[in-house]
């Protein structure tokens, strides 16, 4: 099998894993533990957090560790609106966000919080417009990602953060599908969500930021690990693994960039008039990650399809596994159900090879001609 779907999720490498291994045999006690292991497992998970801190460039005690992306959105959102509440109770995000983004959101609506989602247009960008008419005196956060796992448009985040600030709005924004792959530039933003899988290390590990600056009321109270952010021991081995991998992917990004861009516009140019982009242009998009609608094709057996052959993609975020009907992503850059229905995605990764491009071409083009 030829994979495909490393927005979903990628293999861990071998500099990852032989981390993960070492740390799990030589630093297994618990950080919090006072005896010597337990202080030895400390320092070197705080080493870790320094080493992550310096590559997004930002302080040691603005990094969180969580179960994953999915809790580090939860995480900064909840606690940034439950401590933001005596000041308003307005929020504000797209409805193209993750559904752990979009879920968070009617939990807040739940207990007591409005919420607007802002309209994007036909290519998944925010409308400026849009969002300036529904900023209120009482809107305290929006949360917007840096690029949609389902479309892969790059938002303006500089834009977006200069109009969140000057009107005194706290901008969160979930860089899963980001960190590692494009430049990210934390100062934007008050706070942000990653996930350590999407790039070769552990499952089970999320990471967030808070910038120092804010104050935050955690969702549960009474509780030590994470400056009181949350329960449950580190996974101080999955922490080690990230680090490396975090590294790793620092290096190699730009390579990495150009040799992706140059796989989307072969694959784009080898299957003009058999698919249609969604979102923007490969300049404008994540560079690893096509979105496409199938002519004359349901996306699910598309996909069912090429995995018959030999080839994994995705008809969009695994998080959505078992819900029927299209992305609501997708339904909110207007396409009908119907249209809509013909998506799937294909995303590459560092292992992806020329090879692996070509195997997908031939697949897509043998399928195409029935």
């Amino acid at each position: 099998m030829r994979y495909f779907d490393y927005s979903s999720t990628s293999p861990m490498s071998e500099e990852a894993l032989q981390t993960y291994t070492t740390c799990a045999k030589e630093y297994y006690a618990n950080p919090l533990s006072v005896h010597r292991l337990g202080v030895q497992a400390d320092w070197h998970l705080n080493d870790y957090r320094h080493r992550i801190a310096s590559q997004l460039g930002v302080k040691d005690d603005e990094i969180f560790f969580t179960g994953s992306g999915s809790e580090a959105n939860f995480l900064a959102i909840v606690s940034l609106a439950n401590a933001l509440s005596h000041k308003g109770t307005h929020l504000l995000t797209i409805k193209t966000e993750h559904p752990s983004i979009l879920s968070t959101y009617q939990y807040l609506k739940s207990q007591g919080f409005e919420v607007d989602y802002v309209d994007v247009d036909q290519q998944g960008c925010v409308c400026l417009t849009s969002l300036l008419s529904q900023i209120r005196k009482d809107t305290i956060i929006c949360s917007i990602g840096m690029a949609s796992s389902e479309i892969g448009t790059l938002q303006n985040i500089d834009i977006l953060s200069e109009i969140l600030h000057r009107h005194g709005i706290l901008f969160h924004s979930d860089c899963v599908q980001a960190l590692g792959k494009i430049p990210i530039d934390l100062t934007q933003v008050d706070a942000a969500s990653f996930s350590a899988h999407k790039l070769y290390a552990p499952k089970g590990l999320g990471i967030m930021y808070v910038s120092g600056e804010h104050h935050f009321k955690p969702f549960l109270s009474h509780v030590r690990h994470e400056y009181g952010m949350r329960p449950g021991t580190v996974d101080t081995p999955a922490v080690a693994a990230f680090t490396v991998a975090l590294e790793h992917a620092m290096i190699v990004q730009g390579k990495l960039m150009n040799r992706h861009q140059r796989f989307q516009t072969q694959l784009l140019s080898e299957l003009t008039d058999r698919v249609t982009l969604v979102g923007c242009g490969v300049q404008e998009r994540l560079p690893f990650h096509l979105g496409l609608f199938i002519n004359g094709w349901s996306g699910q057996q598309f996909m069912l399809e090429c995995d018959r052959i030999g080839a994994c993609i995705a008809v969009g975020s695994a998080c959505r596994a078992g819900q029927s009907g299209p992305p609501e992503s997708l339904r909110a850059l207007g396409y009908s159900k119907d249209f809509a229905e013909q998506y799937v995605r294909v995303t590459f990764g560092e292992p992806t090879t020329e090879e692996d491009i070509s195997f997908l071409i031939n697949t897509f083009k043998t399928l195409l001609i029935r």
